[in-house]
């Protein structure tokens, strides 16, 4: 049978864990600060990216708060505590600190092991964080599938698909100027359209059309 939940939040749940964590920060020589908030969310560095945690120091915050992130499509409560753990180093450390030495010293103090940019616990701290856990109760958190998207058709940042490339059909007729858009399918089956006072119009090759708005792209960013 399925415990009953004993926290209402996902950040109450990280905020209760990291107070059962606080002795054994304490007894390695590192006390975690107060003044700390927690969230299961998106890192900075989005879907995409590999960061599955991120730790804004409190210089970051305009309260003077630490900021906690776990990425999520993690769920299982030993995971969530890993990446918890990882990132509680960074806040009892300066900010500059990153992965350097003085990381390394206090995730090995703390228990974690592997490479430092992506250390987890080893042996003896995931049994610690099995007894946390089960203090805790289960994580109303279940995995979000970020990569279905929002509205389940698929993430935001998903590159469009390609419409119809429409091609530029001018009129070169001195003075006119007359222009047209056509697709290259009816260029090819129909043949170019025509200018009502003139004649043919002249139809730019696909080439020619991506140079233009590549050309476009690089004044537009000079500007």
């Amino acid at each position: 049978m399925k415990s009953a939940n004993k926290h209402e939040s996902r950040e109450s749940w990280l905020k209760n864990a990291a107070q059962l964590l606080r002795p054994h920060f304490a007894d390695c020589g590192y006390d975690l600060p107060n003044n700390m908030r927690f969230a299961i969310a998106f890192p900075s560095t989005g879907r995409k990216g590999k960061r599955v945690g991120e730790l804004w120091h409190a210089s970051t915050s305009a309260d003077g708060s630490y900021e906690l992130f776990i990425r999520a499509d993690i769920s299982e409560p030993a995971d969530v505590l890993g990446v918890l753990v990882h990132e509680l180093v960074h806040a009892v450390l300066p900010i500059e600190a990153g992965h350097g030495k003085p990381y390394k010293d206090a995730a090995l103090k703390i228990g974690l092991e592997g490479k430092m940019r992506h250390a987890m616990p080893g042996a003896l701290l995931k049994a610690k964080l099995a007894d946390i856990a089960e203090t805790l109760g289960p994580l109303p958190h279940a995995r979000l599938n970020i990569e279905r998207g929002a509205t389940d058709k698929g993430p935001a940042d998903r590159p469009k698909k390609q419409g119809t490339r429409l091609l530029k059909a001018v009129c070169t007729a001195p003075g006119c100027g007359y222009t047209v858009r056509i697709t290259a399918k009816w260029v090819a089956e129909i043949g170019p359209p025509l200018c009502p006072r003139h004649d043919v119009l002249t139809v730019d090759s696909p080439s020619d059309e991506i140079e233009e708005q590549a050309e476009a792209g690089a004044a537009a960013e000079t500007v």
